[in-house]
């Protein structure tokens, strides 16, 4: 299973207020909390977080695909100094991998460590949906994920014939 995310971080800056009263409670643990305070960019912390989450809820969708979004459910256990997290929604356990640049944060996650050898970044925008609303590769109907935000797309799969 794959899932990621993109924020665009100048679109995030002007449209959403993460400070606003129950914000941080409503989406976050204690515990990423507790990074978001310590962080020297907290904003920046706050849409890595979201991104961890959202790329997760994705993979998670192949899995048991249910409609419900539950961003607290969806706990980041460990984050380390290369931005590679190990989160856990219900009993799946993913690893991800975040990318941060001045004007965005990427994500991808995955179900097997050695499966991010196997990620390949799409160019094209040649998919469509399956019966879910989950994004497929348009002629090979093998999953992949799709995300947008801003001024930022982003569609990554597996680059193997064994796509999950």
């Amino acid at each position: 299973m794959i899932g990621n995310d993109v924020v665009d971080l100048v679109l995030a800056q002007k449209e959403s207020n993460w400070k606003r009263k129950g914000f941080l409670n409503k989406l976050f643990t204690p515990f990423e909390q507790d990074l978001i305070q310590k962080a020297p960019n907290q904003e920046e912390m706050v849409w890595m977080l979201w991104s961890i989450k959202e790329s997760v809820y994705k993979a998670y969708q192949r899995i048991n695909y249910n409609e419900g979004f539950y961003p607290i459910k969806i706990e980041i256990l460990e984050l380390n100094s290369k931005n590679e997290s190990i989160v856990q929604l219900f009993e799946t356990f993913f690893f991800g991998k975040t990318t941060i640049d001045k004007d965005f944060i990427k994500t991808v996650v995955v179900l097997n460590k050695s499966d991010f050898n196997r990620i390949q970044f799409l160019k094209t925008s040649d998919y469509s949906k399956n019966e879910n609303g989950l994004p497929i590769e348009l002629h090979s109907n093998k999953p992949i994920s799709v995300s947008h935000h801003g001024r930022i797309r982003e569609i990554v799969g597996f680059k193997s014939a064994k796509y999950n």
